[in-house]
């Protein structure tokens, strides 16, 4: 009882400081508890994921597939960019004819989908896409390559549409994706990417609708896609059999790299009819 009144008869001093010490012990044991909760607190769920990181292409490879996208008597005058994934694009040659090449690794445009390592389509713009359409992808690139995840990637993008620094076509264009492998999505139900050998054309024709042209969505006859509507619309009709045939048959030598780089770029009886639909 005289210990847990505090009192000892004859060793006061004695007490005071075995309670100090006792004292002392609890602090180190709460600390020690509250440190423990810090190492082990699980993370933050509300975190957005990280964008997966891209690995950058062989140059030569990166050159080739981009050119491709384009008719071969147009190759030699155009521009051409590389994707570096800690900077965005670079710019490898100036070219002379108005015509700029790129691979595209980043589809900016959906809302829901995080970015992916398996992204790849060339793409070439005439001289007013390259002023306008093309800067998306530049900045698209930029902002990944700063870790920024693919729906705030298309937030900035997007707000930046018709100001004087990023201005909407001012007509009409073309935008050639000839290349004979691609791998994007298709249309908004489908969840993962597709490989396709689909050639096509994509004149930009901003406000067109299927319903002005009398398009037929993912047919043999010309159809609108709206990428980013108002500002990307593209009317799209696809290379007919015969020049594709001979598209792949000319790319053979870049089709066999493709596929010894990514298995997913393999020519195979599906990917030559696959279409971005289910």
């Amino acid at each position: 009882m005289a210990l847990v009144s505090g009192t000892f008869p004859g060793h006061s001093e004695t007490w005071r400081g075995i309670r100090k010490f006792l004292a002392h012990i609890a602090v180190l044991g709460m600390l020690a508890s509250v440190n423990s909760l810090a190492q082990t607190k699980p993370a933050d769920t509300n975190a957005g994921p990280s964008p997966a990181k891209l690995e950058r292409m062989p140059e030569s490879l990166e050159l080739r597939y981009a050119l491709s996208a384009l008719p071969p008597y147009l190759r030699d005058g155009a521009t051409t960019f590389i994707l570096d994934p800690a900077k965005g694009y670079v710019l490898n040659k100036k070219g002379t004819n108005g015509m700029t090449c790129i691979v595209v690794r980043s589809d900016w445009q959906y809302t829901v989908r995080p970015f992916r390592d398996d992204i790849y389509w060339p793409v070439c713009y005439d001289a007013e896409g390259s002023k306008t359409l093309l800067q998306d992808y530049f900045y698209a690139a930029e902002l990944r390559a700063q870790g920024v995840e693919a729906k705030q990637v298309h937030t900035e993008v997007t707000k930046r549409f018709g100001t004087a620094a990023y201005p909407n076509p001012a007509r009409a264009g073309i935008a050639y994706m000839l290349a004979p492998i691609m791998r994007t999505f298709g249309d908004s139900k489908v969840v993962d990417p597709f490989t396709m050998n689909m050639p096509h054309y994509m004149f930009y024709a901003p406000n067109v609708k299927d319903a002005d042209i009398g398009g037929k969505p993912f047919s043999q006859y010309p159809f609108v896609l709206s990428m980013s509507p108002g500002r990307d619309d593209v009317i799209i009709p696809f290379a007919g059999e015969t020049e594709k045939g001979k598209i792949l048959s000319e790319s053979k030598e870049l089709l066999n790299d493709l596929c010894s780089y990514r298995d997913f770029l393999c020519t195979n009886e599906k990917t030559r009819t696959q279409m971005p639909v289910n």
